[in-house]
């Protein structure tokens, strides 16, 4: 047997997971994983890009599910329609929540790839909470 005078490729090296397991830890444990990652690895853009998505993300969902409560409870004042409306709107609120959950799924698998990678809905509240630094990297789509 011939052996294949291919290159194997290059184990990944340490200093890559580590730099990794915070961007990971935000997706993991979702708010206080994506609070430990800006405080201990802020620096670090992967960790800063994951744990800002992952803290937008649940901050998202339950800013939906607040939104659907409110608007749910006056809408079901109206008689007759009114409670239909509002439980016919949680089918909104459960589209989101299936939503972010694709998407974080997704993420989580980039976070562990080491690659960035933004969540549509959940980046508009990055910017808002967090700033745009994502303007000055060329290719990175925004949302």
């Amino acid at each position: 047997m011939q052996q294949s005078s291919l290159p194997k490729p290059a184990p990944e090296s340490e200093v890559e997971a580590s730099k990794r397991i915070f961007a990971v830890l935000a997706y993991i444990v979702p708010v206080l994983g994506g609070i430990i990652g800006l405080a201990v690895d802020g620096r670090n853009p992967l960790t800063r890009s994951h744990a800002q998505q992952s803290i937008a993300t649940v901050l998202a969902l339950i800013m939906s599910f607040l939104l659907w409560a409110v608007l749910g409870y006056l809408i079901g004042l109206v008689p007759i329609m009114g409670p239909i409306i509002s439980i016919s709107l949680f089918s909104l609120v459960v589209a989101m929540l299936i939503f972010l959950a694709i998407n974080w799924i997704i993420s989580l698998a980039l976070a562990l790839r080491g690659r960035e990678r933004t969540i549509p809905f959940a980046n508009r509240i990055v910017v808002r909470l967090f700033g745009d630094d994502r303007k000055a990297k060329p290719g990175n789509a925004t949302s």
